[in-house]
This record gives C-alpha cells, sequence and structure tokens, in this order.
C-alpha cells in the first residue's frame, strides 16, 4: 500500500494495539476504532469464549479495520503456554517454556511452534507475544519464572529461536520478549519500575545472547520492557529509552523488525510518566506499536495526545511514517488478509505432543531413601488450589486440585490448604497427617506465601517423611530443602498433575532435568 494514501490519523492509528471488553464487537468499540483509526487488536481469556465466537470476533474485527485504513489488522494474545493462555477452546494446553526446557521432548520445539501456529491462526489470531526468551537467573523473580526456557542463555537462545521458527513457518508472528531482558528483577514491572544495575559486560554474557539468536534466526518482532537498565540509560526504562530502542536495539544490535511495546498502562510507565505521555515518549525512543490492554477512554486520550505530538513537530512525521511502513511491510509478509485454512476445533496430535512434552518434563531431583515410586505407600496429599500469581495469568483451568486428584489415583486421605495458610490452619492440617508418616505435599509459589514453608516445617518438626512436589517455580525449593524427595512439575495444569502423579506412582519414567542451575 502508498502510505501517502493514508491520513495522518490513519498512520497513528496503524501504531496502537489495543483491547476491547465482551465476546463480541459491539457497536461502541466498532465506532470507536472507526472515529481514531485504531488498527490492531488484543485478546485476553474474557475476549476468547468458544472456537466459532472467536473466529467471528476476529473476522468482525478485521472488517473494521479494513474500513477505518483499508489495511488488514494484526491481531494478537499471550498464547506463551502453561500459567499464560488466552485461548482454551480451539487450542491445545501446550506446556511452560520451563517445562519445555526440561524436557526430553524439546527436540520438538519447532514442531510445537509450527502446531501453536496453526492453531492461532486458524482462530484469526497472527501475532503471538511469545516466545519470552528472559533468561531467568533470578530465584526471587515475581513475574518471568516458568515463563523462561531457564537460566542458561544459550539453552534459552536455542528453545526460542525454534519456537519462533515454528510459529513464523505457520503465518503467525513471533514476539520475542521482553528486551533488552526481564530475568533479573525483583519487581514485577505491571506493579512498578525495576531497575537492573548490571554492567554492559554481564547484559552481553547474559541476558543479550537470546535476543541477538532470535535476530539472527529471524524473529520479526520485538517486546520491549518497563525496565531501567542503568549501564544503558540511567533514567528511562527500556520502553521510553532511545538510547535503549535506537542505540542499542537498532544502531548496536541491527534489529529490523517490529518494535512493539508491553502494555502502556502497566504500573511502572502510568505511575511514572503517565501512560500518555509514555505513549508519546515510547514513539520517540523508536518503537512502531503502541500496545494499550486499557478501555476507551485511555486508548482516546492516548491517542489525541500522540496526534497533538506529531501535529506539534514533538514527534517527527518521519518517525511516524517509518514505523507505519515498517507496519504494513509485514502486515504484507503475513498476508492478513488470507483466511486461515483447514480451521478445526480439536488436534489430536497436537495434543500427544504437549502430553509427550509434559510427560517428559517432570524432574525427579531427590529421592532418598527410595520414597519414590510410591506404589503401595501409605501417604498422605496436600496442595494448595493454583491461583493468579500475576497479572500475566489469566483464567485458570484445573478440574482437580493436585491433592485431589492424587487421593482418587493413589487412594489415600487428603487436604486442601489455603494458598498462604496461617498458625492455625497449619497446625490442623498437621493434626489430619497424625496416621501418616509420609506426605505428599505440593506446593504453588511458596517463596510468595510463606504460610507454605510454614507447614512444611511444622510436618518435619512433626516427625513426618515429606515428598515435596512444586507445580511452578522449582526455586521453592531453596526454603525447603530438608524434604525428603522433591519432584520438579513447572506448572499447575490439568496435564501437569496427571503426569506427576503418575510418575509418583511409577507408571512413568521421571525423564526431566532441572533447566535451573541455582538450587
Amino acid at each position: 500500500m502508498d502510505i501517502s494514501k493514508l491520513t495522518l490519523e490513519q498512520k497513528i492509528g496503524q501504531m496502537f494495539i489495543v483491547a476491547l471488553e465482551g465476546t463480541t464487537l459491539t457497536d461502541a468499540y466498532r465506532q470507536h476504532y472507526l472515529k481514531y483509526k485504531l488498527g490492531n487488536y488484543i485478546y485476553f481469556a474474557a475476549n476468547l469464549k468458544d472456537y466459532k465466537s472467536i473466529r467471528s470476533l476476529s473476522d468482525s474485527l478485521q472488517a473494521v479495520a479494513k474500513e477505518a485504513s483499508g489495511l488488514p489488522a494484526f491481531i494478537s494474545a499471550d498464547q506463551e503456554g502453561g500459567m499464560v493462555m488466552r485461548a482454551f477452546s480451539g487450542t491445545t494446553h501446550f506446556p511452560s517454556n520451563m517445562a519445555i526446557a526440561a524436557s526430553a521432548a524439546a527436540d520438538k520445539i519447532e514442531q510445537y511452534g509450527e502446531m501453536a501456529g496453526k492453531e492461532l491462526r486458524s482462530l484469526g489470531i497472527n501475532l503471538n507475544h511469545a516466545p519470552d526468551v528472559d533468561v531467568n537467573n533470578n530465584a526471587e523473580n515475581p513475574v518471568i519464572g516458568i515463563r523462561s526456557y531457564g537460566d542458561c542463555p544459550d539453552m534459552v537462545s536455542k528453545l526460542g529461536v525454534g519456537y519462533i521458527n515454528g510459529l513464523q513457518k505457520s503465518g503467525v508472528m513471533a514476539n520475542a520478549k521482553h528486551f533488552p531482558g526481564h530475568g533479573d528483577t525483583h519487581v514485577d514491572s505491571h506493579l512498578d519500575l525495576p531497575s537492573i544495575e548490571h554492567d554492559m559486560k554481564r547484559l552481553n554474557e547474559i541476558e543479550l545472547p537470546p535476543f541477538r539468536a532470535a535476530f539472527a534466526g529471524g524473529v520479526d518482532s520485538i517486546m520491549t520492557a518497563h525496565i531501567i537498565f542503568k549501564a544503558i540509560d540511567s533514567e528511562l526504562p527500556a520502553t521510553l529509552s532511545h538510547k535503549v530502542l535506537t542505540g542499542l536495539l537498532r544502531e548496536q544490535m541491527g534489529f529490523e523488525g517490529l518494535v512493539i511495546t508491553d502494555c502502556m498502562a502497566m504500573d511502572a510507565i502510568k505511575d511514572h510518566f503517565t501512560t500518555e505521555k509514555g505513549c508519546v515518549m515510547a514513539i520517540k525512543a523508536g518503537a512502531d506499536l503502541l500496545c494499550l490492554c486499557r478501555p476507551m477512554d485511555i486508548q482516546a486520550k492516548c491517542y489525541d495526545m500522540v496526534l497533538e505530538a506529531v501535529k506539534s513537530g514533538e514527534i517527527p512525521m518521519s518517525r511516524i511514517d517509518e514505523a507505519v511502513l515498517r507496519i504494513i511491510k509485514y502486515k504484507e509478509k503475513y498476508d492478513l488478509t488470507t483466511p486461515a485454512t483447514n480451521p478445526s476445533e480439536k488436534y489430536p496430535d497436537h495434543d500427544k505432543l504437549a502430553d509427550e512434552i509434559s510427560a517428559g518434563s517432570i524432574t525427579l531431583v531427590k529421592n532418598d531413601g527410595g520414597l519414590i515410586p510410591l506404589a503401595s505407600k501409605k501417604v498422605f496429599a496436600i496442595s494448595p488450589p493454583p491461583y493468579r500469581a500475576n497479572i500475566v495469568d489469566d483464567t485458570i483451568i484445573v478440574q482437580q486440585t493436585f491433592c485431589e486428584r492424587a487421593a482418587e489415583v493413589l487412594g489415600c486421605e487428603y487436604a486442601e490448604i489455603s494458598v498462604n495458610p496461617d498458625d492455625a490452619e497449619i497446625s490442623a492440617i498437621v493434626k489430619k497427617t497424625a496416621g501418616n508418616d509420609i506426605v505428599l505435599y505440593a506446593t504453588y509459589n511458596a517463596m510468595l506465601n510463606p504460610g507454605q514453608v510454614g507447614l512444611f516445617k511444622a510436618l518435619k518438626a512433626a516427625g513426618k517423611k515429606v515428598i515435596l512436589v512444586t507445580l511452578r517455580v522449582p526455586y521453592d525449593y531453596l526454603r525447603m530443602k530438608e524434604a525428603d524427595a522433591y519432584v520438579a512439575a513447572y506448572e499447575y495444569t490439568n496435564r501437569a498433575i496427571n503426569n506427576t502423579i503418575k510418575a509418583l506412582a511409577g507408571e512413568i519414567e521421571f525423564a526431566g532435568k532441572l533447566p535451573v542451575s541455582n538450587l
């Protein structure tokens, strides 16, 4: 498309990826998108009801985007796998990145990426905000954890590139995140503004290699991090920093693809710069697409401020044209006007691979005294329910909690605990285990919930042999190293629950290997 045929308003509309409410395109949203020429969209679980309605919504959004500017839309989602999923209907629930890295089936990562892309494209989703190529070497990281392939830059690079290749081969653009790296933070950028103190030598050794590998492997977009990297820019987070997005990313590292921001309404931006001013700053820094996961009124304010900044000369017209030309280039590359082929609601071969990866990821780290396999051993099972551990998590779907499923399969007694039990609950639970010497104890983010650690210590003080299972980050083990046996499962999903219990019962082998080294 000839960019000269677009009005300034249409050009600016091309630079936004915006959210919507509900499972249908209401007239209010339709008129809003037409008024502001907003040309790209992001889905969350609340938008994605069932297969047919998702396809219908995607078709409606493509139609309104075409009416607004003559261009098709990027329709996106955070479909990472594991605990970060948006679409469940018409897709396979693949394991988390850390589970994949642990799995004996990790060599099938490109096949997995292609399968995931085929499913997304069949729903009308053509941009996946994945993979997460952060190197998670901080055990206290509250937001990355199992979203990462691990703490080894080479492994993260290899698996990230494999997934990117598969996904993009399927006709869905990959979005490697979070540049220059979110793996070593103590703060969730959804809630505040993290800062990383490392020098460039360290960044070049740990954080940046997976992005360099992704660029060499052909990734077509990256997502920026709302984090201050003091070695590069001591004042501004990467998303707003010309030194990071233009100086480092474009000029030094030679990236030519699309630069997409993380959500501009996250607290790291909103509370320190305001979302509206942040949008202007991000474009000036070198961002091409602004992700805005907030309602219509915020979208309108951000659009108006960007428009005014261009009219006043604060944002050069050349910067807008550069971004829009790049956006159009990739919309044409991914042929967004062509509808998905061979749509399906179920993919048995995809489900088979997902189960192979999951079963191959369950990792036996410690087994003092041969407590595992459980076989005929009498145990008492304990676990909390899953919950949204951070804002990135969306719908949590489990048919049974871990302890319920364990009781059903192993024929044992069980107790479901609170996510963060208090002293009274801990005492009551320990009393319930009175007739059992072995306790099968599954934790979920115990590193953030000290009551779970307190229960473990109380069980040990009562003389119990404890088999620890971590249902998310393996770093929980750092607080419970006195466990008699330890199994890492990497996620609290139906598939992981079933395969972990099968391995504990001796029905399948423990084939996984820890993808983190700091336990």
